[in-house]
């Protein structure tokens, strides 16, 4: 099966100031994904995003801490195309709030 990953400039500002290393983890989450692409829980309320826990080498934040990946998967012309929208440290942000989803539900 055919993926192709997208970054948007949001997931992309917030992987880079992360201070745990979140890009070193992308390799590891597109192979995930290519093989699974529905892998993540799906957002209720917001059609067609998804949640997805990920795990950064190092950090021992156990299962309920670690950072947090939004994305969409669609097929498209018999290709999965997976957009990463947004990451962030639960430790910072509990949980995104409905102004946030809406955004990236619209990007």
């Amino acid at each position: 099966m055919d993926a192709r990953f997208h970054c948007s400039h949001s997931a992309r500002r917030s992987a880079k100031k992360s201070k745990h290393q979140l890009l070193a983890c992308c390799q590891i989450l597109q192979q995930v994904l290519a093989l699974n692409p529905d892998h993540g829980m799906a957002i209720s309320g917001w059609r067609g995003l998804r949640k997805m826990r990920l795990m950064v080498p190092g950090l021992n934040a156990g299962k309920r801490g670690g950072y947090r990946l939004i994305y969409r998967a669609a097929m498209i012309d018999e290709a999965w195309h997976i957009v990463f929208l947004r990451a962030y440290f639960k430790g910072d942000t509990e949980d995104l709030s409905h102004d946030e989803y809406r955004a990236l539900h619209d990007e």
